[in-house]
């Protein structure tokens, strides 16, 4: 029972409190509930604006993220700052164009119509940067220089990238079978400048050597005066006749020449 009577009386002081505003402490008690409005009003406001910031930044990632197709896995990062800075409360978002289309490197601005109080237009330019998801051909263990790559020694990783990547290759098939041009360390990501294709034909060794035109092809030996690759001119000794020609290496042991 006394407990049941002092929450009542509480209970009834409550009003009081915030009706009177002469006593020490229910003066301090209003000033205490007005601080607590004031500050839910910013809160009320601020959720308001992030609302509105956060579809900005939607519809933002959306438009340029049409450019790539719907296939592609992009990321687009905006330079949320630039944003914050230039919206406003209570303004509409309209049109968006591209001021600058994003470059080799991914960077871009987008420029976003935005439409303030009593119809107002304005530009909010956007900077922003597109990174593109990508594989990569990572090295298993060390490799030497002129070491044949195989499926065995590389593993694959993937992450996003901003620019065109064109300095990596795309297909596991243009890694394996080819050279490395200088020694790698195990994690190595590998490169197109990193590759080479491999040395096919020694110097010295013996080799089909084809003669051929539209009309008629010959077939002899021939002993190769250089090493080469696939694709290589190089000059080859006719083991029959003594003479030297020079051909294009078509094969693993063949040099072809045209006449």
């Amino acid at each position: 029972m006394e407990t049941e009577d002092r929450n009542s009386k509480i209970a009834n002081r409550v009003p009081a409190v915030l009706e009177d505003g002469f006593g020490r402490t229910d003066g301090l008690t209003w000033i205490y509930v007005m601080g607590l409005l004031f500050i839910a009003s910013l809160l009320f406001f601020a959720i308001a604006h992030a609302r509105e910031y956060s579809l900005l930044e939607t519809k933002i990632v959306q438009f340029v993220a049409q450019l790539y197709g719907e296939d592609a896995d992009v990321e687009i990062r905006l330079n949320n700052v630039s944003i914050a800075n230039q919206l406003k409360d209570r303004e509409k978002v309209g049109n968006m164009s591209f001021l600058k289309v994003p470059d080799a490197e991914g960077q871009g601005i987008c420029a976003v119509e935005i439409e303030g109080a009593g119809g107002k237009l304005r530009s909010l330019h956007v900077p922003f940067r597109v990174l593109i998801k990508r594989k990569l051909f990572v090295l298993k263990q060390d490799g030497k220089m002129g070491e044949i790559i195989g499926k065995n020694d590389i593993t694959v990783k993937e992450t996003y990238l901003s620019g065109k990547g064109t300095e990596y290759p795309s297909l596991i098939d243009d890694v394996i079978g080819r050279a490395l041009k200088k020694d790698a360390s195990m994690n190595t990501v590998i490169t197109s400048q990193l590759l080479e294709d491999p040395v096919i034909i020694q110097r010295g060794e013996i080799v089909n050597l084809i003669a051929e035109n539209r009309d008629i092809l010959v077939q002899t030996k021939g002993k190769t005066m250089a090493k080469g690759k696939m694709g290589d001119l190089i000059r080859v000794q006719n083991v029959t006749s003594g003479k030297e020609v020079q051909g294009r290496v078509t094969a693993n042991n063949t040099v072809t020449v045209e006449f």
